[in-house]
């Protein structure tokens, strides 16, 4: 038995060996040189479904989310500190929400954009202690009226006190929320559309947004403003036929690396069955 184990445990090295050499060789030709960025780590295989839809950072750690599953590592990215591999509760699954989207992380406590995706019905925002990713038992069902395509993402901006989340369709705004109350405050209007928006993050005054259009764009929003600038495409093959041909641009946040601010981005890899994180120097996109 031990024997059959072994040759078991080379054989899937063995695989998922040559499903990182060969991801990583289509990333690189698909991805292209559109916008220099540091390789911060990744995963490939089963462990890309807990890092497939959100990131944040309390500061101390790494936060992801997966469909449904929500995960902790070091800020090195390199050991994993906690995870809860079915973090949408019982209560919220009954309802038909079985999708996590981007999170967001504020003293202590995740937040992270739940729906009944295709359904959408019940747009929700749920709360999750962020060191033990537990479900702390709270959540807000939002407005299927505005939400009308669901809840991709959502984002706390604790200085101000409220919340943004964004709607599948929405390319126009973001819509606001209280923080403590959670009750609707109004819209954040854009000075320019910003398509499939996947995951934001406030940090300094702005609003920084990662999308899934055609490039994986990342943009950026002036919170008092709304004036929108387009900081840096993610990939560099353009191909508008197939959805998602050349991987999946996911969420972003913003945290110190090797004491420099950067935006961090999560992409899924042109296969599917890999997930990178990459920083990309915010001085460069803030002169």
């Amino acid at each position: 038995m031990a024997a059959a184990i072994n040759v078991f445990n080379k054989l899937f090295a063995s695989l998922l060996g040559l499903i990182l050499a060969f991801t990583g060789g289509l990333n690189t030709v698909f991805n292209g040189n559109v916008a220099e960025f540091k390789d911060l780590g990744g995963v490939a295989g089963f462990e890309t479904l807990v890092r497939s839809q959100g990131v944040t950072t309390d500061g101390e750690s790494i936060i992801y989310s997966g469909k449904s599953a929500l995960e902790r590592v070091s800020a090195d990215n390199s050991e994993v500190l906690a995870i809860n591999t079915k973090a949408i509760p019982a209560k919220l699954e009954a309802m038909g929400i079985k999708h996590i989207g981007g999170i967001s992380v504020c003293n202590g406590v995740i937040y992270a954009a739940l729906e009944d995706s295709k359904v959408w019905r019940h747009p929700v925002i749920a709360l999750y202690d962020a060191k033990t990713l537990e479900f702390t038992g709270s959540y807000y069902e939002l407005s299927p009226e505005l939400h009308t395509h669901g809840v991709p993402w959502v984002t706390v901006d604790g200085e101000n006190g409220v919340v943004y989340a964004g709607d599948g369709r929405k390319s126009d705004g973001a819509f606001i929320y209280d923080l403590k109350t959670m009750e609707y405050l109004g819209e954040m209007r854009y000075s320019s559309e910003i398509a499939k928006v996947q995951g934001g993050e406030v940090y300094n005054g702005k609003l920084y947004l990662g999308t899934n259009d055609i490039t994986r764009a990342v943009y950026s929003v002036d919170i008092a403003t709304g004036e929108v600038q387009k900081l840096f495409d993610r990939i560099g093959f353009k191909y508008k036929y197939i959805e998602n041909f050349g991987g999946e641009g996911e969420d972003v946040t913003v945290m110190t690396v090797e004491g420099e601010p950067m935006i961090c981005t999560l992409q899924i890899g042109v296969t599917f069955t890999d997930a990178t994180l990459r920083g990309y120097k915010l001085a460069e996109f803030e002169k």
